[in-house]
């Protein structure tokens, strides 16, 4: 049976992690933030050590919401909603912590999907391509 890592090829670190930045952005502008994770997972397809898959989820998904983030903040109110939401807490004028907050979340999100994207690819290539004890013994 054919190994995952040699349907999806070693594109290496950087291409990995443009990959995870375009669909992070693809993936958040449709609303569901926990899809970070599946973006996440190509990053640990398109690399071979689990290290590296958790870096390309993580930096991916972090520089995609920081752009987002930066765009939101340049276009819309979203420096005003996040100085209201830090201003709940009786805390004012560091809106941006509500954002560094967000982002590292997301971050951390895309970092532990690659991480689970490569531990999967890894066990269901170890599992698949196993010796079975019946035809060993023949």
């Amino acid at each position: 049976m054919r190994k995952i890592d040699d349907i999806f090829p070693n594109i290496g670190f950087i291409p990995a992690l443009i990959i995870v930045v375009v669909l992070a952005i693809a993936l958040e502008l449709s609303g569901a933030w926990i899809t970070m994770l599946i973006a996440g997972v190509f990053g640990g397809l398109f690399t071979r050590r689990t290290s590296r898959a958790f870096l390309a989820g993580f930096l991916g998904v972090g520089l995609a919401w920081g752009v987002l983030f930066l765009y939101l903040s340049l276009t819309a109110q979203a420096m005003a909603i996040a100085n209201m939401f830090i201003g709940l807490l009786g805390l004012h004028g560091i809106g941006w912590l509500v954002i560094a907050i967000s982002t590292l979340i997301g971050a951390l999100l895309g970092g532990f999907g690659g991480l689970l994207g490569r531990s999967l690819v890894e066990l269901i290539d170890e599992v698949s391509n196993k010796p079975s004890s019946q035809t060993t013994q023949a």
